[in-house]
């Protein structure tokens, strides 16, 4: 899985968009989580995940994507060495995503968010316009 990533300005806050490509799975989820701790580490308020080339997301994709939200909200990732215990985590957690949007989904992948464990958490936006503007209300 390849990563892009760019910066914008969303009024008084920085915005980092990443493009991740391929599937999103166990083999990727760490490079996401890594790429959004660097975006963090920058100073980004806000994170835009685009998943227009995500072909796949598995169970540890769903698991980048919470450690992503968590890292948003300034709070630590789990901890990924626990397994199931991160999914019992995650399953149980009710706080708000926050200052993380998610972007344009194919449908396989849109169907994969829906099942996920924090889906009614998780707010998906047709395009990045859409989360852009969703972002700086």
């Amino acid at each position: 899985m390849s990563i892009t990533m760019r910066y914008i300005n969303l009024g008084r806050t920085r915005a980092a968009i990443l493009r991740p490509t391929g599937a999103l799975d166990r083999s990727s989820y760490t490079h996401l989580i890594r790429q959004a701790l660097v975006a963090r580490e920058e100073g980004v308020g806000a994170l835009i995940v685009d998943l227009h080339d995500v072909t796949h997301v598995g169970t540890a994709g769903l698991v980048g994507l919470y450690a992503v939200a968590r890292l948003m909200q300034g709070a630590p990732p789990p901890d990924l060495e626990t397994g199931w215990a991160t999914l019992h985590v995650m399953a149980e957690d009710r706080s708000p995503v926050g200052r993380l949007a998610v972007v344009n989904p194919r449908a396989p992948v849109r169907q994969a968010l829906a099942r996920g464990l924090f889906a009614e958490l998780l707010i998906i936006h047709a395009d990045v316009d859409a989360a852009l503007a969703a972002l700086a209300a």
